[in-house]
């Protein structure tokens, strides 16, 4: 048997409305009222209608919401009235307030289902995950979706501007984007109608660094050279800094030591294939044997059919040296094995890691020291300094083929590239300058066969003219 209600301090059940709180709707019948009731902390809308008690709880402490929800309310029910579609089922709930908190939540477990699928990166969605706690649900925490509108928004990407660890253009980009998704979200579930209007955000396009040709053959070779080799890595006991150095090379005997890092010769390769290959670092991690396939006809390369990155899942189609390059890891990895058969679903690049993200950390690493060790961590003054990392190794790819390719158009490499040609202009082929095609700029493109024919025709009826 169900317990019973326990009455209040003057007597009467917990869900009975607390007079103070009873509110009309203006504009509405007076039957439509919002109250509070001592068993609970939401608001609460009553509609009574042909002889019937309608009550709903709104889901929302905010008063606000509540007359909203309370509308809505009076609109379903007068609806269903017409319609003939009452009673309610007792899940049903016309009045409930869909919070901003609570559609993100519905958000992060559709994303989540993603990871799964292999659709997103686990650390694309710790992103999402970090910057939604961070400061979108405090600010948004409690608020009906559909109360969201341009002046809450502008309030919030102002609270972003103004924060004390000032944040680039491109990560506030980045936390009213994910804010936009959460409504877009409650678009595509029927509690919105429409995404709200935005207040727009300036872009700031860093496109990272990329090595010229010298700079590009001073990374592999030194990457050759320090292959089998553990760095340390210390910071300095006397000032600020840190530093990479070999065992017992250290700059003072109290430089503190932070890690070791052995530098594996995949690395070299890891360099020359990403430069002849046109994929992101991720794609490292992922790349397992059975992506690859190995063509030789007029034209020699690698057909990569890699697991989608980016929304694109074109295939790859690599430079020439990508197949000595793969050529060599098969060898090295079939003289580790003893000469057995290498599984198709091996991954190529550091096998060793079973933990890929772990994988990808390590060659990070090791990249980092290269870039410290050969000074090319920052590019000149004249280039923005920016840093380079070992993305910059897809750029350099990319610069590579607009500079030296033989007129191929953007659409051709971005899809190769598995991006788009405005993400080329905006940001790969950003350091591009006229200077540097100077030969394109200045070639002359040869005459048609037909329009060999025209011009001789022309030459000489001129001559004619002027009696030659």
């Amino acid at each position: 048997m169900a317990k019973a209600l326990e009455p209040d301090a003057v007597g009467r059940h917990r869900t009975v409305p607390i007079r103070d709180t009873i509110d009309r709707i203006p504009g509405y019948p007076r039957k439509l009222v919002i109250f509070k009731i001592p068993a609970s902390h939401y608001w609460w809308v009553r509609y009574v209608a042909d002889n019937k008690v309608f009550k709903r709880t709104t889901k929302s402490e905010i008063k606000a919401d509540a007359v909203r929800a309370a509308k809505r309310f009076f609109n379903e029910i007068n609806y269903r009235l017409e319609s003939g579609r009452l009673p309610l089922d007792p899940a049903e709930n016309p009045a409930a307030v869909i919070t901003f908190d609570a559609m993100a939540a519905r958000l992060i477990k559709s994303e989540e289902g993603k990871v799964q699928r292999g659709e997103l990166t686990k650390i694309s969605f710790d992103n999402l995950v970090y910057r939604m706690n961070k400061t979108i649900l405090p600010h948004f925490k409690g608020k009906d979706v559909r109360s969201i509108n341009y002046a809450l928004l502008n309030e919030y990407l102002t609270k972003l501007s103004g924060q004390k660890e000032s944040l680039s253009l491109s990560t506030i980009g980045a936390y009213m984007g994910l804010v936009r998704k959460v409504l877009l979200h409650a678009v595509r579930e029927s509690h919105l109608d429409q995404v709200p209007e935005f207040p727009k955000v300036g872009v700031e396009d860093r496109p990272r660094g990329w090595f010229r040709v010298a700079e590009y053959s001073l990374l592999y070779r030194t990457a050759k050279k320090l292959a089998n080799k553990t760095i340390e890595w210390r910071v300095k006991s006397q000032g600020e800094g840190s530093y990479y150095c070999l065992p017992g090379r250290r700059d003072h005997p109290d430089d503190r030591l932070i890690r070791r890092i052995e530098i594996s010769p995949d690395l070299n390769d890891v360099i020359v294939f990403m430069v002849n290959s046109y994929i992101r670092p991720t794609d490292l991690k992922h790349m397992q044997h059975r992506h690859i396939q190995a063509v030789r006809r007029e034209f020699t390369y690698l057909r990569l059919t890699l697991p989608p990155s980016k929304g694109h899942s074109f295939p790859i189609t690599t430079m020439p040296w990508a197949v000595k390059v793969y050529e060599r890891i098969r060898a090295r990895r079939l003289k580790a094995t003893g000469g057995k058969d290498i599984p198709i679903n091996e991954y190529v690049f550091y096998p060793e890691y079973p933990n890929r993200d772990y994988a990808l950390k390590q060659i990070q690493r090791q990249f980092e020291v290269l870039l410290a060790v050969t000074g090319l961590r920052v590019k000149g003054v004249k280039e923005q300094d920016n840093d380079r990392t070992l993305y910059s190794l897809r750029h350099s790819s990319i610069m590579f083929r607009l500079l030296y390719g033989q007129a191929i158009d953007t659409l051709t490499l971005a899809r190769n590239a598995r991006t788009s040609p405005e993400m080329i202009d905006r940001f790969y082929a950003a350091p591009l300058q006229g200077e540097m095609n100077i030969d394109k700029l200045q070639s002359k493109r040869r005459p048609r066969p037909w329009e060999v024919g025209a011009r001789a025709s022309a030459q000489e009826e001129t001559n004619e003219k002027v009696g030659e």
